[in-house]
């Protein structure tokens, strides 16, 4: 039982289809076959398996001198970034996760190491903890991970503030910007896993009504798309900053029917850069922005960009042989 949080085999054993065979099996037992209702994302298999995330992540905290210094993470998950900052000397980490069932994953793996008196594990958002004043001091360190494929879908503005509330101007924010970048595609590919009109002759168009408006992740390497434009740079974010949204421009370099933008992002944590670029293999998917209408783009012509604070991209085309 030392290795396993008791709290967390108390919720699966709880669990009504396990509550017959708790009491009759060992801990480790109930672990492998109780089963436990999941209602956080699968995702985080997949990101613990992110070999080329986890590396990074890894040396990005082994990099900062982290001595005498107080973390404050925003988002656990299973717990893996605060145990890699004890691993690396920080003074104490206070980690928050809103999800109970994933709070008491972390709990769980957390315990089972030799750092865990220097780890708070804080049950709650980053709102809360910032209300209710659970963070005994101002952190020398932030650290999110919040981050899908689009930037923001994890609640971007909403951490941002809360980092604002309890940052100094010393304070060490991970990441510490994040750009995305875009190119404009004909990709109707991209388009028919958003949008229908026919199936077996019937006219099914009505569920168009409840399609994406704002971006949706895809595996670019499996669609066969066109890029109509070079990359360019689609948004600059900050958790320091207020989000200004400003248009973006693009130069179409070939004639097409732009379905809409596929968009990455570059995420500076440390000296470390991690991105869901084209042709990388990471969890993170790259993200497709829909055009509520395709678009038709002349070779050099100038293409205006405006992304909403939801991620949805606005277009506006100018004449042909712009700058």
């Amino acid at each position: 039982m030392t290795a396993i949080s008791k709290t967390f085999l108390q919720s699966i054993a709880n669990s009504p289809p396990a509550l017959e065979i708790a009491n009759d099996l060992e801990p480790r037992k109930i672990m492998s076959i109780a089963p436990v209702a999941r209602d956080f994302p699968a995702w985080h298999f997949a990101m613990l398996n992110d070999d080329d995330r986890n590396k990074a992540v890894e040396r990005a905290i082994a990099g900062l001198e982290l001595q005498g210094k107080i973390v404050f993470e925003i988002g656990t998950g299973c717990g893996l970034v605060a145990l890699l900052f004890a691993r690396y000397g920080a003074r104490h980490i206070y980690s928050c996760e809103v999800n109970p069932r994933m709070a008491e994953v972390a709990r769980a793996v957390i315990e089972q190491t030799d750092l865990a008196d220097r780890i708070t594990l804080l049950q709650a958002g980053s709102n809360e903890v910032i209300e209710k004043r659970l963070l005994p001091t101002s952190p020398d360190v932030i650290f999110t991970e919040t981050l899908d494929c689009g930037v923001v879908g994890e609640g971007f503005d909403l951490v941002a503030r809360d980092i604002r509330k309890v940052s100094r101007p010393d304070t060490l924010v991970m990441p510490a910007g994040i750009q995305q970048f875009g190119i404009l595609v004909e990709g109707q590919a991209f388009s028919r896993l958003n949008r229908v009109s026919a199936a077996c002759g019937f006219d099914v168009s009505v569920l168009n009504a409840y399609s994406t408006q704002t971006y949706f992740p895809v595996r670019e390497r499996l669609y066969d798309y066109t890029p109509l434009s070079e990359p360019f740079l689609l948004h600059a974010y900050s958790y320091s900053e207020e989000r200004v949204i400003t248009p973006k421009r693009a130069l179409a370099y070939r004639s097409g029917t732009a379905h809409g933008v596929l968009s990455w992002f570059e995420a500076q944590f440390g000296n470390e850069t991690i991105t869901n670029s084209p042709g990388t293999h990471g969890h993170w998917h790259q993200a497709f922005h829909p055009f509520e209408e395709a678009l038709e783009v002349s070779a050099k012509q100038e293409v205006m960009l405006t992304i909403s604070h939801g991620g949805q991209i606005f277009p506006s085309v100018g004449d042909a042989g712009g700058r």
